[in-house]
């Protein structure tokens, strides 16, 4: 199983009153698939999944593999709970998940033998393909090359999302695992040096956004055009800086309604932003020379 391409990290579409919104999911997807995007990862980070109920999660999962035409749907199933993680593995494929995604627990801190214990229970309630899901940013645990190989050679997991600046890592899995073993890199920053070290793509919050770039940033790597890809680089990290003053999914947010895709807000207690704050990142978003031709339209 692999998995390759540009996959946006879905951002959770909400309508004013706070309740998850499949009308504007729907539009959502269709405007990234039209942009070319290669599937979608659902109920992560990006779609604030900490701050949902199970039913609101598999509400969104529905939506979106109804819109996807065929493309990959992975679901992330990481809680704080592990009965809502086996849920969620269980009713994933009924509600069109092609593949599962798992970040490890949060809050307390917890050994290798502790979190393959995790996996493998995850592994249990499923028939998916499971990605492990590295993003020590949020856990602050790192997954390292050890646990990762053996979960692998054992058939626990055929991927990794990886949200993480060491790619000495990510390298490592490819030299020991191959090519059939999926990677996608989740720091949009880095796409195009992650894919020199064998990455089969991306999973990204501002491909919400920017759909356009990091397909493009994807074929031109893929067609061996290193200065058009580093070209593209330099832009999405520029779009990176402008989208870094404030918390990053209210202002991701307003740079959504800045294009006329309104998103709704970011749950509650993240921030709220009113009219004069989506002016602000609209601004700074048109100061990005280049820019423009790629933003969701």
């Amino acid at each position: 199983m692999t998995i390759d391409g540009i996959l946006p990290a879905l951002l959770t579409a909400y309508e004013e009153d706070g309740r998850v919104s499949p009308q504007r999911t729907r539009t959502l997807v269709n405007r990234l698939n039209d942009a070319g995007v290669d599937g979608y990862f659902v109920s992560g980070t990006s779609g604030e999944y900490y701050l949902l109920s199970t039913e609101e999660r598999l509400l969104v999962l529905e939506t979106v593999a109804e819109e996807a035409s065929g493309r990959e749907v992975v679901f992330q199933v990481a809680a704080s709970d592990q009965r809502a993680v086996r849920e969620l593995a269980l009713r994933a494929v009924d509600h069109g998940a092609t593949a599962l995604s798992a970040s490890i627990p949060l809050y307390y801190g917890y050994g290798d033998d502790s979190l393959a214990h995790y996996f493998r229970d995850v592994r249990e309630h499923s028939d998916l393909p499971l990605l492990a899901y590295t993003i020590p940013g949020f856990t602050g645990r790192p997954l390292g090359a050890e646990l990762l190989t053996g979960l692998a050679e054992e058939g626990v997991i055929q991927g990794l999302k990886y949200t993480s600046s060491d790619l000495a890592i990510l390298a490592r899995l490819r030299a020991r695992l191959g090519e059939d073993f999926t990677i996608l890199l989740g720091s949009d920053d880095l796409l195009l040096a992650a894919m020199a070290q064998g990455a089969n793509g991306g999973i990204g919050a501002t491909f919400n956004l920017a759909p356009a770039l990091y397909v493009a940033l994807h074929r031109a790597v893929r067609a061996g055009d290193l200065a058009e890809a580093r070209r593209l680089q330099q832009i999405a990290v520029r779009l990176l800086d402008a989208l870094a003053d404030g918390e990053v999914y209210p202002v991701l947010k307003s740079a959504m309604r800045s294009r006329g895709l309104d998103v709704g807000q970011a749950r509650f207690p993240m921030a709220q932003h009113d009219a004069a704050a989506d002016a602000r990142v609209a601004e700074a978003l048109g100061r990005i020379d280049g820019l423009g031709d790629f933003l969701i339209s």
